[in-house]
């Protein structure tokens, strides 16, 4: 049986991180400069994964929801502090569905081990997330927690920042635009002590993003 392009995503990204290689220095080698305005050909999911594993980011593809809530649960199994913040109504439906406990009382926001978000695009030629003030976690539940999971429909991931903004127009009307609109490229990192890599310096020290098929999410 031929396998879907999707199931080709999946398996080549387990080999990679069976068998991972050095992180390059640059997300974008310099021999191999690319033309942003050419069009993709390779499939955008692989494109996202590989960009964000490179930028030492965790990517996990699921074509269903009983997928999504298996990885949901095994990603926690190594995280010290458990407790899961997470502000949008279609997330926790997801995170209850996986059997997973989550709060939503952000003046206690010190507490938190997780800040579970949507987003609103996946940026696949750099391995960026597009969030904005006008979803419902606001701006904290991106920074402050020290781990991120980022849950992404299919439909949300596009080529490049120009179509991302795309989806924000068709999104919001000019009146509702938000105030605020950024991307998370990569766990919070910082080189200023001695030339020395730190994660988490300035935010999130993981950065995980959970794709699930948009046929997914609206058949169950």
């Amino acid at each position: 049986m031929a396998l879907s392009s999707r199931e080709t995503v999946i398996q080549r990204l387990r080999k990679a991180l069976i068998h991972p290689s050095d992180p390059p220095l640059r997300v974008r080698p310099e021999q191999a400069a690319e033309d942003p305005f050419e069009p993709m050909e390779e499939d955008l999911a692989l494109v996202f994964a590989k960009r964000l594993l490179q930028l030492k980011g965790q990517f996990v593809y699921a074509e269903t929801q009983a997928e999504l809530a298996t990885y949901l649960a095994k990603a926690l199994e190594g995280v010290e502090n458990r407790n899961l913040f997470c502000l949008e109504h279609e997330i926790q439906d997801l995170l209850r569905k996986s059997g997973l406990a989550y709060r939503v009382d952000t003046e206690r926001m010190d507490e938190a081990g997780v800040g579970v978000t949507g987003c609103e695009a996946l940026i696949a030629w750099s391995g960026s997330v597009m969030v904005s003030s006008a979803q419902a976690f606001g701006r904290s539940l991106t920074v402050y927690p020290p781990i991120h999971w980022v849950v992404a429909r299919s439909s949300q991931l596009v080529p490049r920042l120009k179509d991302a903004f795309g989806l924000l127009r068709q999104r919001y009307p000019d009146q509702n635009y938000p105030s605020m609109v950024s991307t998370i490229t990569g766990p919070s990192r910082t080189a200023d002590i001695e030339k020395t890599l730190v994660l988490g310096a300035h935010g999130p020290r993981e950065l995980w993003v959970f794709l699930l098929e948009d046929e997914a999410h609206e058949n169950h």
